[in-house]
């Protein structure tokens, strides 16, 4: 029997934090600036997203608001934790302040492993009654999503578990991509 241990949000992440608490102004062509409204569950919806031009994309890389691979993206505001999803590779895109970003100590989590425990329903609640705030927009705010207790096991049980549980998350996406191809 491996031992699970109860450990915070802040101890197996590098990185808490959000997106760009500054909007810029939208452009016809550039690079895409993802809101909470733009994610879907696998990733983000890039047919109505905003589009910054190359200076304000920039900046937006200057002030870690771009994702990087294994970063792990959780709605924040309004509805917050409908959608949690992995940055499975690197890309020009950013995100505003609604959407919070973890980036995982590998060392410590499988970063699937991480979206996994955060979609769990058990999980959602725990943190619905524990960290929500705001009555108008309801959110978490970063602070008190640090403080989100979690039970985790060893990291070869966690790699174990992600693998069976996105090999079946792999098919439903690709059954949901086939769907949609056929509906067009």
């Amino acid at each position: 029997m491996t031992e699970w241990k109860k450990t915070t949000l802040e101890d197996i992440c590098i990185k808490i934090t959000d997106g760009s608490h500054f909007s810029p102004k939208e452009q016809q062509t550039g690079y895409p600036m993802y809101s909470v409204k733009d994610m879907d569950e696998y990733g983000f919806d890039q047919s109505k997203c905003k589009l910054i031009s190359e200076n304000d994309f920039l900046k937006m890389v200057q002030n870690d608001c771009v994702p990087q691979q294994n970063d792990v993206l959780v709605a924040k505001d309004g509805s917050y934790l409908k959608h949690i999803f992995l940055i499975k590779e690197q890309k020009d895109e950013a995100v505003l302040s609604s959407i919070a970003i973890f980036r995982p100590d590998i060392s410590k989590i499988e970063p699937i492993y991480l979206v996994y425990i955060l979609k769990n329903p058990i999980t959602k609640q725990i943190i619905s009654d524990n960290y929500v705030s705001g009555s108008a927009l309801p959110r978490i705010v970063l602070k008190d999503f640090k403080k989100i207790e979690l039970l985790i096991p060893p990291l070869s049980e966690q790699k174990k578990i992600a693998y069976t549980l996105s090999t079946l998350d792999n098919k439903i996406e690709l059954n949901n991509q086939i769907n949609d191809y056929l509906a067009s």
